[in-house]
């Protein structure tokens, strides 16, 4: 079912055509497009950083009440909210970085 917004040959004409068309109004004037089909992107990595994000998640909703005051005590002195905080410094401790490559020494 078509969801147009203003007459369609108007310069303001915005909304969807069924799952075909997509109109939107641009400074250039209206801009009738093919609608944006979304697209899985799941790679190794992908699904590899997803865990992590669960898994520090999990370890902040389990923190114990001393362990969670001492959070808020730091993010209030760096003056930011105490989930990033958390989160920044379990990645630090937990996530280890890739080896660097091994660069052969030049021959003389």
């Amino acid at each position: 079912m078509a969801k147009i917004i203003n007459p369609l040959h108007s310069l303001s004409a915005s909304g969807t055509v069924g799952k075909i068309a997509s109109f939107r109004a641009t400074i250039g004037g209206a801009v009738c497009t093919r609608k944006a089909r979304k697209y899985k992107t799941t790679t190794p990595l992908q699904e590899e950083n997803k865990q992590r994000m669960r898994d520090a998640r999990k370890a902040f909703l389990h923190l114990s009440t001393t362990d969670r005051i001492f959070w808020q005590q730091r993010a209030t002195a760096l003056k930011g909210a105490v989930w990033p905080i958390f989160f920044a410094e379990y990645q630090f401790q937990n996530v280890i970085a890739p080896a660097f490559p091994l660069i052969p020494e030049p021959y003389l």
